[in-house]
């Protein structure tokens, strides 16, 4: 099991005791005072939750939003729960959309005319900040109405507001943790760009997703010799513009950057750039090359590149058991997951990886013809070809 994800079982196994010692500890003990029969309690609980979710998801982003604009940064768009808020032109928008995080995302990009260099950390400290004044607000409160008599109306308000306080407190946790788990949370972030390096590679992805998502031109898309999780992610946006230009020597050479800090880097970036440059020397270069290569790769990291369902795993995988390893079988396995693997890629990358798997789609068809994988060739969608011109 990879790094983040046994990370993040960790947090939300942390997150799942507290919220039951809060609920045995504390709601259990408080219902008999509350004059609800069970069923109304369990609502009352149930409700308490609700408004704890929406409010503190509202409240993070606030804060967010608030931080950004100190941070002289323009917002593109706010997403509270799958509610997504967006500039188009002079007009804001609304559309339901995913989100990248635990309660949802404010995508901002540095200001153009900023006369500094855009700062992130307010933008990603903000959010608790705000929680530290709500809950000052609710513990005041709670003190004031928790003496008040059994089944009163304040003495529940009391408690729906501490279950309020606690929603937010999870919300939080999860949020100000330093690592990276299934989403790079705001503390992530905070430690990525404690330093100039970090943050002006930080400027510069936002810059780069802001210019493809809309269709702008960006210039040259920069690229960072010191390698970390973020120059690492930026340099593999110049490495897809590189694969689409065909420039397959230049590209490796970027990978080979990122592989060789290996330790600099998590293990999610480094076994997907290690697949990319496994699929360059079989897809591009001779055979013996190709087999030479392939005989330096180690059974762990064949099976880590099989385990991870991305994109470029997926289709490096393919050709690894289609035209080195020839078993029809796990070339199928590979692509199993190819669905909601496209789905997952980041929009800017789409058009790319849809070449790339079809190009090994048809590879691998090439030598073995009998086997009928033309079948799974993605079709390019509208979205998917207006991604491609940005």
């Amino acid at each position: 099991m990879k790094k983040e994800n046994i990370l993040g079982l960790i947090v939300y196994l942390i997150i799942l005791v507290f919220a039951v010692i809060f609920a045995y500890a504390v709601l259990a003990t408080f219902f008999p005072h509350t004059g609800l029969s069970r069923g109304i309690f369990i609502l009352y609980v149930i409700g308490a939750v609700a408004v704890g979710i929406l409010f503190n998801a509202i409240l993070y982003e606030i804060g967010h939003i608030i931080g950004a604009k100190a941070g002289r940064y323009n917002i593109v768009s706010v997403n509270i729960l799958g509610f997504c808020f967006y500039r188009a032109g002079e007009k804001t928008k609304f559309k339901f959309k995913g989100f990248d995080g635990l309660t949802g995302e404010t995508v901002i990009v540095p200001k153009e005319d900023a006369e500094k260099e855009p700062n992130p950390r307010l933008y990603l400290f903000m959010g608790l900040i705000l929680y530290a004044v709500e809950i000052i607000v609710i513990v005041i409160l709670f003190s004031i109405y928790r003496t008040a008599e059994n089944g009163s109306f304040a003495l529940n308000t009391a408690y729906f507001l501490l279950t309020v306080g606690v929603v937010g407190a999870i919300i939080v946790l999860y949020n100000i943790i330093p690592f990276r788990l299934d989403t790079m949370t705001d503390g992530y972030k905070l430690t990525m760009t404690s330093n100039k390096v970090n943050m002006q590679a930080y400027n510069a992805l936002l810059k780069s997703e802001y210019y493809i998502s809309q269709g702008l031109d960006g210039g040259e898309l920069p690229t960072f010799d010191q390698i970390t999780d973020f120059t690492a992610d930026l340099n593999l946006n110049k490495v897809y513009l590189l694969l689409d230009n065909k420039n397959y020597e230049e590209a490796e050479a970027l990978l080979d950057q990122i592989i060789d800090n290996k330790e600099k880097v998590g293990q999610k970036t480094y076994i997907r750039t290690y697949a990319q440059k496994i699929y360059i020397n079989i897809m591009y270069k001779s055979v013996d090359e190709a087999k030479a290569f392939y005989e330096t790769v180690s059974t762990e990291t064949r099976r880590l590149i099989f385990q991870d369902k991305s994109m470029p795993c997926i289709r490096t995988y393919l050709v690894m058991s289609g035209i080195l390893d020839k078993s029809r079988s796990e070339c199928l396995e590979a692509i199993k997951s190819t669905g909601k693997a496209f789905k997952n890629t980041p929009e800017n990358r789409r058009h790319t990886e849809l070449v790339l798997f079809n190009e090994a789609i048809l590879r691998v068809d090439e030598i073995h013809p009998e086997w009928e994988l033309k079948s799974h060739l993605l079709k390019e969608s509208s979205k998917s070809k207006d991604s491609s011109k940005k």
